[in-house]
């Protein structure tokens, strides 16, 4: 995942972050008096929650009147493409499964609620409802742990309620009032549906077409794609080296290190080799800024910033983190990708030093799981360097770290990943790049993943684009929403030709060809891929008449089929 950012799965239920959308039932009732008797516990006073936030976004819990009494008033402003606050209440003694969560809700507001469940173990359940146009009048929630789905963490038995946490992630602002929130009485009838997949009657149908998902042949790469990534590099900056992710001065890590591999694979090294030369230069050990995309700041090694913006100072490109940026190990791990991709290509010791440096600190981020379990890379400088790591380990960047050792032969360490990956992911609707990437990772063990976001049409979409249908993926499991994120269709192609199913990994790579977009920069008349098909479900800040960095370098991997995370290619 790159943009709307891999780093909040930690702290969400993913690309948290980006999870789980479930059927709303709730009847709209006013709160009243005779509704406080229904309560065991009120946690009504504002003394009782915490707040949180991705360190851009803000948010503002303060006591309100409410019809019924004195309840909480949440503000908050999320900011960037994809912006998280969050609201906590840690109780004191577990609450039992036959007890439910009771609350009151109105809301004027965009982006969506996640309501999250933890216990004592750290396994989360939740659920996640989008809010625009929705509660303008009082709703009640009543909620068992059997209306939400495991998301993360711990295991999926749930062992007691131990904190409650009311997010909000997305894009937008909005106020939100709680009235008479707490624990309540058991045998109140729940508000939530349970949901659970919505299963395709055609996902086995034989042959081949866009009812099977099935293309015999897979249409050719459109030059235009690469000149698009060319073009862009040739406008970003006076250097001429990093390119923005949307024809912009946002210069990702991930996207990069992707981009200087598609390049590497349409035999532009020259191109590669810029980036790859940014990176490997930008590690100097008296760096004293710490705002400067660098590997090392005051000595320490800590890695680069997942984004920066191009600024020039005395007339020079200076590449400085974005806000509170994180420096973190995923990107690490796919800038060794294509550092060893080069490598296997030119066999060449010019990246000897920045790989050494990037493995080194890699390692000194593995700890062993506190279960037994294996262990993971713990997950880099967050937020402008003010935290070193989360609390937990992150799935998908670990995934990445898995392919990788994998990738250098060290069996010991992808093993110990590996173990502890099998005992975290679980359940049928995670992120998308959960199940695509382990197959990428893993390989033919894992290929039954691929039937989760393929069969069930909470993940798999067919959204008009420029007057025609394309069939596609979104990044969550959400029946609500119809739109596709582009970059998982390259991700669908991808896993399905590494583990050799050439004619489904045909149709997606074949799908990308319906989203390619004329355009001009620099006076290069090109072609572009969109981030997302539209700009529904949070995406107001993506131009889908502009191109996207990281979904052109997955269009190219595709037409190459070409698994990134073991560098091989599918005949």
């Amino acid at each position: 995942m790159n943009i709307f950012f891999s780093r909040y799965r930690g702290a969400l239920p993913f690309l948290s972050g980006l999870l789980i959308a479930g059927c709303f039932s709730g009847c709209q009732v006013p709160p009243t008096k005779t509704y406080k008797s229904v309560l065991t516990q009120n946690w009504s006073d504002r003394a009782l929650w915490t707040t949180n936030s991705d360190m851009r976004s803000s948010v503002v819990v303060s006591q309100a009147q409410t019809v019924s009494g004195e309840g909480l008033e949440v503000q908050y402003q999320l900011k960037g493409n994809f912006g998280f606050v969050e609201i906590q209440h840690r109780l004191d003694t577990p609450v039992r499964e036959d007890q439910p969560i009771v609350f009151n809700l109105k809301a004027q507001a965009t982006g969506d609620i996640e309501l999250k469940f933890y216990d004592k173990d750290g396994s989360i359940l939740g659920r996640k409802l989008p809010l625009a146009g929705a509660f303008s009048e009082w709703t009640r929630f009543v909620i068992y742990t059997n209306n939400l789905e495991y998301w993360w963490g711990g295991d999926s038995h749930f062992s007691g309620l131990t904190e409650f946490m009311i997010a909000f992630s997305g894009q937008g602002q909005g106020t939100v009032w709680l009235d008479q929130i707490g624990t309540g009485k058991s045998k109140l009838p729940t508000t939530l549906t349970a949901g659970g997949p919505v299963l395709d009657p055609d996902r086995e149908l034989p042959g081949t077409g866009i009812r099977q998902r099935r293309d015999a042949e897979l249409i050719p790469e459109d030059p235009l794609v690469l000149e698009w990534l060319k073009a862009n590099q040739d406008t970003c900056s006076k250097d001429q080296k990093l390119l923005g992710s949307m024809e912009d001065h946002c210069l990702q890590t991930f996207n990069n290190a992707l981009t200087a591999m598609a390049f590497l694979l349409d035999g532009e090294k020259e191109r590669a080799e810029r980036i790859l030369d940014f990176f490997a230069g930008a590690a100097k050990r008296d760096n004293m800024d710490p705002t400067l995309q660098n590997f090392f700041y005051r000595g320490e090694a800590r890695g680069f910033f997942q984004n920066a913006i191009l600024v020039y100072e005395n007339g020079q490109p200076v590449y400085r983190a974005e806000g509170k940026s994180d420096r973190w190990m995923g990107d690490m791990v796919w800038l060794m990708f294509t550092y060893k991709y080069y490598d296997r290509l030119y066999g060449s010791e010019r990246y000897a030093e920045i790989e050494g440096l990037i493995l080194d600190l890699l390692a000194s981020w593995y700890k062993k799981a506190g279960d037994g379990h294996g262990g993971y890379v713990q997950s880099g400088w967050r937020k402008g360097d003010s935290q070193l790591h989360e609390s937990g380990g992150h799935h998908e960047g670990n995934i990445d770290a898995y392919a990788l050792y994998k990738l250098l032969g060290d069996e010991k360490r992808a093993q110990s990943i590996r173990e502890w990956l099998d005992s975290q992911l679980k359940g049928e609707k995670l992120p998308l790049d959960l199940y695509t990437w382990r197959v990428m990772a893993f390989g033919k063990d894992s290929e039954a993943c691929l039937n989760i976001p393929d069969y069930d049409l909470r993940y798999r979409k067919t959204v008009p684009f420029n007057g025609r249908d394309v069939v596609g993926v979104f990044h969550s499991a959400d029946e609500s929403v119809n739109n596709i994120w582009v970059d998982g269709v390259g991700h669908m192609a991808c896993a399905y030709f590494a583990v050799g199913n050439l004619e489904r990994g045909n149709f997606y790579a074949n799908q990308l060809d319906r989203l390619l977009i004329d355009r001009n920069v620099g006076g290069i008349a090109c072609r572009g891929i969109p981030y997302t098909a539209n700009t529904s479900a949070g995406f107001d800040g993506i131009r889908t008449d502009m191109g996207f960095v990281s979904p052109a370098a997955w269009y190219i991997f595709a037409k190459h089929r070409f698994n990134p995370m073991t560098l091989q290619k599918t005949p």
